[in-house]
């Protein structure tokens, strides 16, 4: 376990510096976006541009890990809109959260963590997962968030139209994702067998290194700011609820399911499971409360779940990845 723990803390510790310098006034705050700009649309892109060229998106399995990945979020999600209306919140904030409960930090945290803790292999299944969680969750949680206008239409039917309409506009903000178009772009190079030029290839390769140092500060960062952020009013509910349901059954349902499909017949390789597993653990991925701020969500709350998830998953996932049997020295690098 002490092992486990020692090999997260360099991670940790670039979140930490990252949280200490918003905090300290190093890094200013409104300078936060020009760095999440960097990292998802040149540093992450890269990376999974290079990732999806190598053909790590095509190993055998992989739909069916996508299919118990799915399962279990959409479960999750479902039972995080059940704790939103159970402590009374909106539509609006309780589709915020679910979206924020179902959606791990796979770009900025899992990528270079699960890298180092599976492998390489595991940069595949990891980086496949966005697919779920960007174009499904995404849209329907959002969807749900948006719908909360239609109970102030008095028409027969307006809730599912306005859903409809919300469902197909988040749909439309997930295919704007970069990561998505660069995971599709780098497929396409390695079905058509292309190679880059060499001074391209290496550009790419030198903007995928930088992701992952700068990914962890700028996380570190956007979780200060939004603790940071005013308190928006009213007495918040606890966020141990949604904590659970991310740090312990959102893996707990991945590897439920995916025993249940491999059982049933469905192609599932034992690494790939054990990835999709610790994808799930991960934390509360940190872009979505810039999200609920552009919603006119309550901030507060989903950056109050982002916070603490981030901070249990030291050690969660240590504790994941000692139940599941991974050993420290199993990654090469």
């Amino acid at each position: 376990m002490i092992d486990l723990l020692l090999l997260f803390v360099p991670f940790f510790v670039l979140v930490l510096l990252g949280w200490a310098a918003a905090r300290g006034k190093l890094l200013p705050l409104e300078g936060i976006g020009a760095l999440n700009s960097f990292v998802l649309y040149f540093g992450l892109s890269a990376m999974v541009f290079r990732l999806s060229a190598s053909g790590a998106l095509m190993q055998p399995g992989l739909a069916g890990l996508l299919l118990a990945y799915g399962v279990a979020g959409s479960v999750v999600a479902v039972l995080a809109l059940i704790w939103g209306v159970r402590v009374g919140l909106v539509r609006r904030d309780s589709g915020l959260v679910a979206l924020v409960t179902a959606f791990p930090n796979t770009g900025f945290l899992g990528l270079p963590l699960l890298t180092g803790l599976l492998g390489p292999h595991a940069a595949g299944p990891v980086a496949a997962t966005l697919i779920i969680d960007v174009l499904i969750l995404s849209s329907l949680c959002l969807a749900w968030a948006h719908s909360h206008a239609a109970r102030e239409v008095l028409s027969p039917g307006a809730d599912s139209h306005e859903a409809w309409h919300a469902a197909q506009a988040s749909l439309k903000g997930a295919l704007r994702n970069p990561l998505l178009w660069s995971m599709a772009v780098g497929m396409l190079v390695a079905v058509l067998g292309l190679h880059l030029p060499h001074p391209l290839d290496e550009t790419i390769r030198l903007l995928g290194l930088s992701a992952t140092p700068t990914a962890l500060f700028t996380l570190g960062a956007m979780l200060a700011r939004a603790q940071m952020q005013p308190h928006q009013g009213g007495v918040l509910p606890a966020i141990w609820g949604p904590a659970l349901l991310k740090l312990v059954l959102h893996p707990a349902m991945v590897c439920g399911v995916g025993w249940g499909l491999h059982r049933a017949g469905v192609t599932l390789t034992d690494a790939g499971l054990l990835t999709v597993t610790m994808a799930a653990a991960l934390p509360s991925a940190s872009n979505v409360s810039m999200l609920a701020e552009r919603e006119g969500a309550n901030t507060t709350l989903v950056a109050r779940v982002i916070l603490w998830t981030t901070a249990l998953a030291l050690v969660s996932i240590a504790v994941w990845a000692r139940v599941l049997g991974v050993q420290a020295g199993a990654a090469t690098t």
